[in-house]
């Protein structure tokens, strides 16, 4: 069984190798049942990339994407890559 913070380290790592994202902030972090398993359901945030576009849109959309990871809890192995959607403000 591995524990928070070792399931929040192989999220960053993911983060960094498959999103190319090194600098991530954790968002929120749960345990779940993801596939008939349990996992640990890691949310981190990013800056999104400078190519959002002029206009208000751009000014009003949020910085930060999310993306949850979920983590084996037994294993530690990676299962999935999720786009996290934000409730609009």
């Amino acid at each position: 069984m591995i524990d928070v913070k070792e399931a929040v380290l192989v999220a960053r790592q993911k983060a960094s190798e498959v999103l190319n994202q090194p600098n991530t902030n954790i968002e929120e972090i749960e345990k779940d049942e993801y596939k008939g398993r349990q996992v640990w359901s890691i949310t981190l945030s990013y800056l999104r990339g400078s190519n959002q576009g002029a206009g208000l849109a751009g000014m009003m959309a949020d910085p930060l994407k999310y993306k949850r990871f979920f983590v084996d809890a037994e294993t530690g192995e990676l299962y999935a890559i999720r786009v996290r959607e934000i409730a609009v403000r």
